[in-house]
């Protein structure tokens, strides 16, 4: 009975084999799982030594800005100097210049409603056209009614008017825009904005000196491209 509560053997009682085997396996473990921790940092550390430039190069691509275009800078920079210039007569020759002209204005009667303009589509009332005897089809220009400060963006795409003293016919609707329909006939000043040239390309008037680059880039890429 009493060997059946023998208290265990002591530690330093058994087999010396017994001991050592475990005690070379428990430090067998930790050092093999150290070893396959460090060539998994290495590894990771050469992938990202590759990669990392990529990265920053492609971050750079992405937050550097666009560079400005140099037609549209420059010819902003007409723009304004055109502005600057005092407005001149109506001219009687075809005028590409984009220089601000100073005349006086009226408008369509109501029976050309539907009628074929200069650059063939039909005339409608409630449009903002205009016609012009010197300004190239196609220009958009900016009309300021001298009388009362008001103003209107006109497309020109009709020729005329044929009355003596007048430079512009402008549609029933720009004329209640600028407030002169019931005096009929108003001095304005015509500021042209985007004056086609010659050579197909665009031209920035005295119109478009206040514009902001987007403005005038979006002017631009509708109309074609600037001179």
């Amino acid at each position: 009975m009493l060997a059946e509560f023998q208290a265990p053997i002591p530690y330093q009682g058994r087999d010396p084999q017994h001991i050592n085997g475990p005690r070379r396996a428990r430090r067998s473990g930790p050092l093999g799982a150290n070893m396959l921790r460090i060539a998994t940092l290495c590894a990771a550390a050469i992938v990202a030594a590759c990669t990392a430039p990529v990265m920053r190069a492609t971050s750079t691509r992405r937050v550097q800005p666009q560079p400005a275009d140099p037609a549209i800078t420059r010819a902003e920079q007409e723009a304004v100097l055109l502005d600057e210039l005092p407005a001149v007569p109506p001219p009687r020759t075809a005028d590409h210049s984009g220089r601000k002209v100073l005349g006086n204005a009226s408008f369509y009667a109501r029976h050309f409603a539907g009628r074929k303009m200069a650059d063939g589509r039909r005339f409608n009332p409630a449009a903002n056209v205009a016609a012009s005897k010197t300004l190239p089809i196609g220009t958009t220009a900016k009309v300021i009614n001298l009388d009362n400060g008001k103003s209107a963006t006109v497309t020109v795409e009709d020729r005329g008017p044929y009355v003596p003293g007048r430079m512009l016919d402008v549609s029933p609707k720009v004329a209640e825009t600028l407030s002169m329909k019931q005096s009929g006939v108003a001095h304005v000043v015509v500021k042209p904005i985007a004056v086609p040239q010659p050579d197909g390309k665009i031209k920035l008037g005295a119109g478009a000196a206040h514009m902001t680059p987007s403005q005038a880039a979006t002017l631009a890429n509708s109309h074609g491209s600037v001179e």
